[in-house]
């Protein structure tokens, strides 16, 4: 059933346990990337270490039809435009707060993402993205006109392809309960956002071997 995926990377050790690291893996997705389960696991971790307190939410990105015209390599060349657009985003913001005054909390982006190909040979990327939970604790409402973190993703992306934020909002989808408040000093919640994220770690749907990444993460 798997082996397709040995034959696209074989660098790439298969995981088919219940836990990471002590962590629990999303049931019904195996098998998982070891090397991906690494990662999301360090940059969490990384998170945790920094801040006793961590914002951390899901969310994906889709590629429009237009996309197809061109080479592999431009996706990721969109996304890591994305990361940079979304960083200047949240620099802005903190230095906004810091000059009306009072306690402003500042924060490095954290993020760990992966490439998936859908059904239809479309590309998408699945993200999560660790913020400090002093700084950041929720996306906001999705009918807000601007001045939240959902607005800050979709405005990313848009400027990220180069299109209108009318064109690239409905190519950004986020899940049902994308939010989570992580502790330090509770691993419940650790341990319930680790799991939801292992869903990107599947080997399920990746696709290899064009020269491109098929993951991308923030380094610590």
């Amino acid at each position: 059933m798997y082996s397709d995926v040995f034959d696209l990377n074989k660098n790439h050790i298969l995981y088919f346990g219940n836990d990471y690291r002590s962590l629990p893996v999303i049931n019904g997705n195996h098998p998982m990337v070891v090397k991906y389960l690494e990662v999301l696991s360090d940059v969490m971790e990384g998170a945790l270490m920094q801040y006793s307190r961590v914002f951390a939410f899901r969310f994906d990105l889709h590629m429009p039809a237009t996309a197809d015209a061109y080479p592999d390599s431009c996706c990721n060349l969109a996304v890591s435009r994305f990361i940079e657009s979304l960083k200047a985003k949240i620099r802005h913001n903190r230095k906004v707060a810091k000059e009306k005054g009072g306690i402003v909390h500042s924060t490095e982006v954290r993020y760990f993402w992966v490439r998936e190909v859908g059904e239809a040979g479309r590309v998408h990327y699945h993200f999560t993205v660790l913020l400090n939970g002093y700084a950041f604790n929720w996306l906001g409402s999705y009918q807000s006109s601007g001045g939240n973190m959902a607005n800050r993703i979709w405005e990313a992306w848009a400027s990220a392809l180069g299109e209108t934020l009318e064109v690239a909002k409905p190519l950004v989808h986020f899940p049902e309960n994308p939010s989570y408040i992580l502790s330090r000093d509770d691993r419940d919640s650790v341990n319930a956002f680790f799991k939801r994220a292992s869903y990107l770690c599947k080997a399920r749907t990746k696709h290899y071997g064009s020269g491109h990444h098929g993951y991308g993460a923030s380094r610590n």
